[in-house]
């Protein structure tokens, strides 16, 4: 076939399926509609659902169930309300229930929503089905928010952060609820009178989800492309003001025992803002930030070859994060913002300041502009980190993105002309508009000085969900000098134990899976799903020769009480091209694992209970061959809720490496308590403990929070380490910060 009919078959296909998909789109959103009545009469948020604006108020119809079963009403009816004016967006629910008995996880803001009962609202206020926002409550009033895009699975993002107004009621058959969303905080084309809208209800005593709209279960119930219509009466219009600065101010005292430097006070200041720039973009400013308040790092045993990527957790960094963090995929990142502002064992670079620019300069195009300068710190000199992206819907859910990021030094001031790196790239996300399909190519390019070949690396993949099956197929090329200064590339980089070296070297990799699910026919069995999946993911070295291999069959039980079952088998060859250890012995009497072939196989198992019941637990046990060697691994984590007040929980997991000799066995222990109290929802005391061996670390984070008012937060947090072994101290600070929105 010749490339033109190719290609024009192929786009001919792709825009028939959109064409038909949108026409199914359309005909959801004629089916569910609710109309949106301005009102003038005034609304108190209390839960109470007695004003008289609701008397007048548009109701939705019956909700269906979406999980375990669809295609059903829902057993515990939920009923919706919805009305505006010119500042606010007003949802009030009422929530049927047989008892007055609810599932609240915790009372912290944005932290267990979807394992309580609870309500949220679904918006997609430009109806274009990329991007949208999220607002839950539960019973007890809790209040989570987030952003949603569709690059990103249409998962939630919670790191989303804004003033927003609720409160619920508890009565013995029912609770209410009531939403006040500012529509200053929403993006969207003034005057626009239709929005995609979904209401999502969490029945977690029965274990049920239900949505107004029908969605199939195997879609996220927060799927923009299955959304309703909410017609408003009149265009909404968008807020004059659209700011907020948020100043705060830190002080404590540190210490640092390992290094003999003597205890020392300090204090600081700082600011963050949020601009809006006209109805679609927002500029976020920081100077001077400070991150003392976000929770430590959770230690991971690391039994891989390779490094491994502890999360973001910096809110500063994690709002919008799809736009910048979501090119490449888990291996593979172009841009990964811990490379800013903290070294790699974690530690904080001290940063000067920041911007951020995102949104929408079109209703089918998102940009986003990152630029953040650090200080000078100890042999570290300033750099500047500098990011351009940008989203522009093709035609449907089909996306094609791209990025520019530079990393610069800037030592005395003026650029280095030899410490830089920048990388490009660009992908085409091809996305269903019901989400069943999907399809991507990417291609990047990494520049450094005096790097010119095998510097890059493509990727392209398809799949394809359905009720009862999925499948996916991804394949890559990633050339040796390949660099991502701002991001990571996991396997690239071969550490040498024996050399202490390090070999960059090539590979393509090719990965397929197939799940088949099986759902119960009747209402009345104990299992919600039965999946049974194969995975094959295969690296070969740039000469197409076998440098790793590994393939499972899985069994996963998805039982109605909400315990899971789950069994995995691996069989493994690695081909492996550089010594490793996985122990701290000496290697002059403990040598290094050689370079060499491998083939070993284990199996792990897991199992958890019932996550609604105060007293919960799961467990795993990993057992078999590793590489020359066996490995032995289990697992225990013991939850106990003690609703509304407390949460404590202790997981611990023990690893048992076993060598032939020369090679040294090793022994890896990890407890990690947790605890955490509730005073009320605006206050709470965490404590985080953690013991590892690996790391040969214990390590405490005790964090107080207090919400005095929207937004506005006192922190009190202390942190102190300890060797594991010996338990000499290691380092201590204490840390108060106030901020306050403005």
């Amino acid at each position: 076939m010749y490339p033109k009919l190719l290609w024009s078959s192929l786009f001919l296909a792709l825009l028939s399926t959109t064409l038909c998909a949108q026409e199914a789109r359309n005909d959801m959103q004629a089916r569910f509609r609710l109309q949106a009545k301005k009102t003038t009469q005034p609304i108190k948020i209390d839960g109470k659902l007695d004003d008289p604006a609701w008397q007048n108020a548009d109701t939705t119809s019956h909700f269906w169930l979406k999980w375990p079963m669809d295609g059903r009403h829902a057993n515990a009816q939920t009923k919706v309300h919805c009305t505006y004016n010119e500042q606010f967006l007003y949802i009030a629910a009422t929530c049927y229930q047989d008892s007055g008995k609810y599932i609240l996880q915790s009372l912290k803001r944005d932290v267990g929503y979807w394992e309580s009962d609870g309500i949220a609202v679904v918006l997609d206020p430009v109806n274009l089905s990329n991007n949208g926002y999220f607002f839950g409550l539960t019973p007890a009033g809790v209040q989570t928010e987030a952003l949603i895009a569709a690059t990103s699975g249409s998962e939630t993002d919670e790191s989303w952060d804004n003033v927003w107004w609720g409160e619920v009621q508890n009565y013995p058959d029912r609770w209410t609820a009531e939403f006040a969303i500012p529509l200053r905080i929403l993006r969207f084309k003034d005057g626009q009178k239709e929005w995609g809208i979904n209401f999502i209800r969490n029945d977690a005593n029965r274990g049920h989800f239900s949505a107004w709209v029908q969605i199939p279960l195997q879609f996220n119930g927060t799927d923009l492309g299955w959304t309703g219509a909410l017609q408003f009466e009149e265009g909404p219009k968008n807020a004059s003001r659209n700011y907020a600065f948020i100043p705060f101010v830190t002080g404590g005292t540190d210490r640092d025992t390992e290094n003999g430097i003597p205890a020392r006070a300090y204090g600081d200041i700082g600011l963050d803002a949020k601009i809006g720039l006209g109805s679609s973009l927002n500029l976020d400013l920081t100077i001077n930030p400070d991150f003392s308040q976000i929770e430590i790092d959770e230690q991971v045993i690391n039994l891989t070859r390779f490094d491994i990527q502890l999360p973001e957790k910096r809110t500063f960094f994690l709002e919008n994060a799809d736009l910048f963090g979501n090119f490449g995929f888990d291996l593979i990142r172009p841009f990964f913002s811990r490379r800013i502002g903290l070294d790699d064992n974690g530690n904080q670079i001290p940063i000067l300041a920041g911007l951020r620019l995102t949104g929408n300069i079109n209703a089918d195009t998102r940009i986003g502009v990152l630029n953040m300068q650090t200080r000078k710190h100890e042999a570290q000199n300033p750099e500047n980190f500098s990011a351009l992206v940008f989203d522009r819907r093709l035609f449907g859910r089909t996306t094609l993105r791209g990025y520019f990021l530079n990393r610069q030094e800037t030592g005395s001031q003026e650029l280095n002309s030899k410490n830089w790196s920048r990388n490009a790239g660009g992908e085409f996300l091809y996305i269903a508009p019901k989400g069943s399909i999907q399809s991507w190519v990417g291609y990047h390019q990494s520049f450094k000085p005096e790097i010119n070949q095998q510097d890059w690396w493509g990727q392209t993949g398809f799949e394809y969900t359905s009720r009862n099956f999925e499948f996916i197929a991804d394949f890559l090329h990633m050339g040796p000098n390949y660099y991502a200064d701002m991001g990571y590339e996991l396997r690239v980089a071969n550490y040498d134990a024996a050399r202490d070296t390090t070999l960059r070297i090539g590979y393509n990799y090719k990965f397929l899976e197939a799940t088949w699910r099986i759902l119960p026919k009747q209402e009345s069995s104990k299992l919600n799903s039965t999946e049974i999946s194969a995975n094959s993911f295969m690296v070969f070295n740039p000469n197409f020769s076998i440098n790793e291999y590994n393939s499972g069959i899985n069994l996963e039980l998805n039982f109605r009480n909400t315990s899971q079952f789950a069994l995995y088998t691996n069989f493994n060859y690695a081909n492996v091209p550089v010594s490793f250890k996985f122990d701290d012995e000496p290697i002059e009497e403990y040598p290094a694992l050689p370079a060499a072939r491998y083939t070993f196989a284990n199996a792990r198992m897991e199992w958890s209970s019932d996550s609604r019941k105060a007293l919960n637990w799961s467990a795993g046990f990993t057992g078999g061959e590793f590489y020359n060697g066996l490995q032995w691994t289990a697992d225990l984590s013991i939850g106990l809720r003690a609703q509304p007040w407390g949460n404590f929980r202790v997981a611990a997991s023990y690893n048992k490496l076993d060598f032939p000799k020369p090679y040294a066995d090793a022994e890896i222990l990890a407890i990690t308590p947790r605890i955490e109290f509730f005073f009320s929802r605006n206050l709470n005391w965490t404590t985080f403990l953690q013991y590892n061996t690996q790391a040969n670390n214990f390590n405490i984070n005790s964090r107080i929070q207090w919400r005095y008012r929207p937004m506005s937060d006192v922190f009190v947090v202390l942190t102190d380490n300890y060797f594991a072994q010996g338990w000499a101290h290691r380092n201590r600070a204490l840390v108060v910060k106030v901020n306050y929105w403005l």
